[in-house]
This record gives structure tokens, C-alpha cells and sequence, in this order.
């Protein structure tokens, strides 16, 4: 389930920048307006990936995020 929930809201950053601005500027903030409740080591989770991605929404971060979206098993549409 874990993997799932993160998946989702990776599979949502990828597909919604200004999700992802969001998810990168205040997290728990972003998650919630967009009716995602997490544990506490999925929040720790999306900490960790939130502080590898850095501050900027350039394809860079889309790349990291396809990648990530693939580790919890999330294929990115086309």
C-alpha cells in the first residue's frame, strides 16, 4: 500500500506542475488540498524525494520524477 500512495502522488506531480511546486514548496499543504493522507513514513518518504528533486521545475525534475515514478512502480503515460 505504501508503495501505491507514493506512486500516486508522484504519478500527480509528474502530471500537474503546479502540484509539484506545491509538493516542493510545502508538502504537507499540497498533499492535503489534493485529499492525500499519509502515514508517517510515506510523509518520510515524500520528504526524502521532495528534498532530492531541489527547487526547480525544470525537465530535469520531470526526468528524476520519471525515474522515481518507476521505482514505486508507476509507468509514466506517454
Amino acid at each position: 500500500m505504501r508503495n501505491e500512495m507514493i506512486g500516486a502522488v508522484v504519478r500527480r506531480a509528474m502530471e500537474h506542475p503546479e502540484f509539484r511546486k506545491r509538493l516542493i514548496e510545502s508538502p504537507q499543504e499540497a498533499l492535503e488540498s489534493h485529499g492525500f493522507a499519509l502515514e508517517d513514513a510515506e510523509m518520510a518518504e515524500i520528504e526524502k524525494i521532495r528534498s532530492s528533486l531541489g527547487g526547480d521545475a525544470s525537465g530535469d525534475v520531470e526526468q528524476q520524477l520519471v525515474t522515481i515514478a518507476e521505482h514505486y512502480g508507476v509507468h509514466p503515460r506517454a
